[in-house]
């Protein structure tokens, strides 16, 4: 369709969700900033050049797809939740988070700000543009219930940290490989980023991950832009047992030197068994516990597959405990953020 066209239904349609309740109401905000956007683009005179069009409609379409799916009562949200207290710690603007529910095995986390583009290209608007920024995350939709199986999106919270402050990238300079060519230099960064997001994971879901990585892919050989999935799991399991070695010695001093944290365990597991033995939600006592729900509800999943579990998983099948497990973690999350939301109203 013509990007114009486009534009007027995409306004349209964001006024309606404009109209939607939300979890969050800056989310509203980027709606109605978008939908002043367009209005703007459609009747300034003279009018934009088409490739500014083009490339705006572009954006509002990516923002319309993650911005609607925050209005659903399917979004994730006790995933969010998890991702926003993880996001604080490392990133010092204020990040707005919205999900869109994938119909693949697809997890990702991505900028979504169509403000920049609007302030350079789109001169000639004089609004107020919003200042927090967006993050766009994708769950596939067959876990929008599945807490535990969407550790992976740690693993994309680590790319998505490693590019948003060069981190990689910086490790070039603290650590330069002088005789390599610009092809095997791009080559080593590949291969950094993934073990950077490994061990980004693995600060926040401890030993899941290295689950998660077998499940995904067991066998990956060496390519262009992954290392073998048996070195990326050394790794992981090596920095999760404490010892030093070069590339988290590294990665350490890259980090500390662009003023950001060290790679450590920020995660608790929590004493959910008893809890979740009785089938009620277990209550987080800090934000380590909540990312800690990953590992311990992982490890009472593992409890059940062995026959280890409580009695009221031995009379149902594997599917169905795993629900319950999943429902349960699910459960702990959402109450977690009620309190947090309760103690913020009550200062």
């Amino acid at each position: 369709m013509h990007p114009r066209t486009d534009l007027a239904l995409l306004a349209e349609s964001l006024t309606q969700l404009s109209k939607t309740p939300y979890f969050n109401h800056a989310i509203e905000k980027h709606a109605n900033a978008l939908i002043e956007v367009i209005k703007h683009a459609l009747d300034v005179s003279p009018a934009y050049d088409e490739e500014i069009l083009r490339s705006f409609t572009e954006k509002v379409w990516t923002c319309h797809r993650y911005l609607q799916g925050s209005t659903t009562k399917e979004a994730p949200y006790e995933i969010e939740y998890c991702m926003r207290h993880a996001i604080n710690e490392w990133l010092p603007d204020k990040c707005i988070v919205t999900t869109a529910l994938t119909d693949e095995k697809d997890f990702h986390l991505k900028p979504g700000d169509p403000w920049e583009f609007v302030g350079t290209a789109m001169d000639r608007y004089d609004g107020k543009l919003p200042e927090e920024k967006l993050i766009f995350i994708g769950v596939p939709r067959i876990y929008k219930h599945m807490p535990l199986f969407c550790a992976a999106l740690y693993h994309e919270l680590g790319h998505f940290v490693d590019l948003a402050r060069n981190v990689s990238g910086s490790t070039l300079l603290t650590h330069p490989q002088p005789n390599a060519t610009p092809e095997v230099l791009e080559i080593i960064l590949a291969h950094r980023r993934e073990h950077f997001a490994d061990l980004f994971a693995a600060c926040y879901v401890g030993p899941v991950i290295i689950d998660t990585l077998y499940a995904i892919n067991p066998n990956a050989e060496l390519s262009l832009t992954h290392p073998a999935t048996s070195k990326r799991l050394d790794t992981i399991k090596a920095f999760l047992d404490g010892d030093e070695f070069e590339e988290l010695e590294m990665y350490q001093a890259t980090l500390k030197s662009l003023g950001l944290p060290p790679l450590q365990a920020r995660y608790t597991r929590p004493p959910l068994e008893a809890a979740f033995d009785d089938i009620r939600p277990y209550v987080i006592a800090s934000n380590e516990e909540l990312h800690g729900m990953f590992a311990a509800g992982w490890s009472y999943l593992g409890k059940i597959k062995t026959g280890g579990g409580p009695g009221w998983a031995t009379g149902g099948g594997q599917l169905d405990a795993t629900r319950i497990v999943n429902d349960l973690t699910e459960k702990s999350i959402r109450n977690a953020s009620i309190r947090q939301l309760w103690k913020r109203g009550t200062e």
